[in-house]
C-alpha cells in the first residue's frame, strides 16, 4: 500500500501548534549546535597557538616588597642585580631576562607608534617591553637582522629614564623628557612599520614624541594582546632597560632545562629570600599561567558541549513524544487501515515520513537560524569564529537521524494495534 504525502502534510496543518513548537525546537538545536561546535573548534585552535617560546621550560618570578620604606632607586637596582646573579646561579637554570613581558598572561603593555621614516604616518599599535641582556636566551628568539644591545647601553638607558621620571612632569602626567632610544623588535612589527628589509636603522616616533631607532629584529614574537588574532600579538618593541621600583624588585622570565620548571619555581622564593627586605615572591610556570590563560575558554567549550548533548537529547525526547502522542490519538484511524489490509510496514513507514518532513522543515529553518546567529554574534563580538558550515551541514544530519531513530519504537507500537482493539469506543 503506497503512502500519500499529501495527506499526511494536510493532517500536520490541522494541528499547526503541535508540530510547529517541534519544528522550533529543531531549528534552534541546529542553529546552537552548529554555532556552538564552531566556537568550540575555534578554542581548540586557540589552545594550541605556540608562542614560539618555550614555554615548558619558562618561570615567571616577581618580588614585591612587603615594607614600602625602601624609595632608593640605586639600592633597588643594587638588589635588582644581586636577585638576577642569585637566580641565574640555580641549578638547573639556564637564562634568565629582567623583563615586564610574561607569556600568556592578562598583562600587556602598549603604545601607539608613528612611522617617521618612509611610511605613511598612521599610528600603529605596538607591545612595548623592556629587557636586559639575557633576551634572546631566556626566549629562545634569534636575530635576523641587527645586534643585541650591551650592558652599558641597556645601563645608559636605564639612567636616562628613571631621571626622566624624576623630573617634572606635563599636565596630562607624560614626561617632559625625551629621549631617542635603541629598540629591539619582531620581524611582524618591522615588516607592517616598514615593508620590506633592512630594517636596521630605521627610526619611528613614540606617542609622547621620543624617537626609537630599530637596532635588532627578532625571529618571532607572540603574546595575546586583548584580542588573541589582533595583528599586535605579533607585534613588539623591547627597550633597553632594567625595569625595578619599590613596587616590585624583582622581576624575572627564567628559562630552566627541560622538565625542571616546577622544581625551580618550588625554590626560587626561599632562593630570594632577602633577610633586610621582607618580600613576597610568586613564582609560576608559563605552563601554569597558559592553563589559567585559557581556563575560561575550555570552560565555556566543555559547558558548550555538555549543553549540546542535552539539546540532542531534549529534542530526540520531543520528537519520541510526538509521535507517541500521534500514535495514541489516532489509535481508531490505525485499526481501520490495519482492518483494510494496512501491514505493520506501511504504518510504520507512515509516522517515519511524517516524523521526517517535521525534521525536515526544522532543518531547513534551523539553517536560516543559524547563519543569522552567527552573523549577529560575529557583528558583537571581535574575533569571534565564524559559522563552520561543516558543522552546520553535521549538524543537520545528525538531528535528521536522530529524529527518525526517536519515532521508530512509538510507530511500531502503533503498528501493533489490533484492529480489534482499534475499533472499540473510546
Amino acid at each position: 500500500m503506497d503512502i500519500d504525502v499529501g495527506p499526511i502534510f494536510r493532517a500536520m496543518l490541522r494541528h499547526k501548534v503541535k508540530f510547529g513548537l517541534i519544528i522550533v525546537e529543531i531549528a534552534l538545536t541546529v542553529a546552537i549546535m552548529a554555532n556552538s561546535a564552531s566556537m568550540i573548534l575555534q578554542a581548540r585552535r586557540d589552545l594550541r597557538i605556540p608562542s614560539g617560546f618555550d614555554d615548558e621550560n619558562l618561570v615567571s618570578v616577581v618580588g614585591r616588597p612587603l615594607d614600602r620604606s625602601l624609595t632608593d632607586q640605586t639600592r633597588i637596582n643594587e638588589m635588582l642585580r644581586e636577585d638576577r646573579e642569585k637566580v641565574r646561579a640555580m641549578p638547573g637554570v639556564r637564562a634568565v631576562v629582567n623583563t615586564y613581558m610574561v607569556p600568556w598572561s592578562s598583562y600587556s603593555m602598549s603604545t601607539n607608534l608613528v612611522q617617521a621614516e618612509g611610511g605613511s604616518g598612521e599610528f600603529l599599535r605596538v607591545q612595548m617591553y623592556s629587557t636586559d641582556e639575557g633576551l634572546l636566551d631566556a626566549l629562545q628568539v634569534s636575530l635576523i637582522e641587527g645586534r643585541m644591545f650591551t650592558t652599558e647601553e641597556i645601563d645608559e638607558s636605564t639612567r636616562r629614564l628613571y631621571a626622566a621620571e624624576m623630573s617634572e612632569r606635563k599636565p596630562d602626567g607624560t614626561l617632559k623628557i625625551t629621549f631617542d632610544t635603541d629598540v629591539i623588535v619582531s620581524e611582524a612589527f618591522a615588516r607592517r612599520a616598514f615593508g620590506e628589509p633592512p630594517w636596521v636603522g630605521r627610526t619611528f616616533v613614540e606617542s609622547d614624541g621620543s624617537r626609537s631607532r630599530v637596532t635588532g629584529v627578532i625571529d618571532h614574537f607572540y603574546k595575546p594582546y586583548i584580542d588573541k588574532h589582533s595583528p599586535v600579538s605579533g607585534y613588539v618593541s623591547f627597550h633597553p632597560y632594567r625595569s625595578a621600583n619599590p613596587h616590585v624588585t624583582a622581576r624575572f622570565l627564567v628559562r630552566t632545562e627541560p622538565g625542571r620548571a616546577a622544581e625551580v619555581a618550588d625554590a626560587l622564593p626561599a632562593r630570594l629570600f632577602r633577610p633586610d627586605l621582607p618580600r613576597e615572591i610568586k613564582a609560576k610556570t608559563i605552563s601554569y599561567i597558559h592553563t589559567m590563560y585559557f581556563g575560561p575558554q575550555r570552560l565555556v567549550a566543555g559547558s558548550m558541549a555538555v549543553v549540546n548533548v542535552l539539546l540532542v537529547l531534549v529534542t530526540a525526547l520531543g520528537v519520541a513524544g510526538l509521535t507517541s502522542f500521534s500514535v495514541t490519538e489516532r489509535t481508531r484511524q490505525i485499526g481501520t487501515r490495519r482492518a483494510l489490509g494496512a501491514t505493520a510496514g506501511v504504518i510504520v513507514r507512515y509516522f517515519l515520513i511524517e516524523t521526517s518532513l517535521v525534521t525536515s522543515t526544522g532543518l531547513a529553518l534551523g539553517a536560516v537560524f543559524a547563519v543569522a546567529l552567527n552573523l549577529a554574534v560575529t557583528s558583537m563580538i571581535e574575533g569571534q569564529a565564524k559559522l563552520d558550515f561543516a558543522f552546520l551541514v553535521f549538524s543537520m544530519v545528525l538531528l535528521w537521524f536522530v529524529g527518525l531513530v526517536s519515532a521508530i519504537s512509538p510507530a511500531m507500537r502503533g503498528a501493533r494495534i489490533s484492529p480489534a482493539v482499534a475499533t472499540r469506543n473510546i
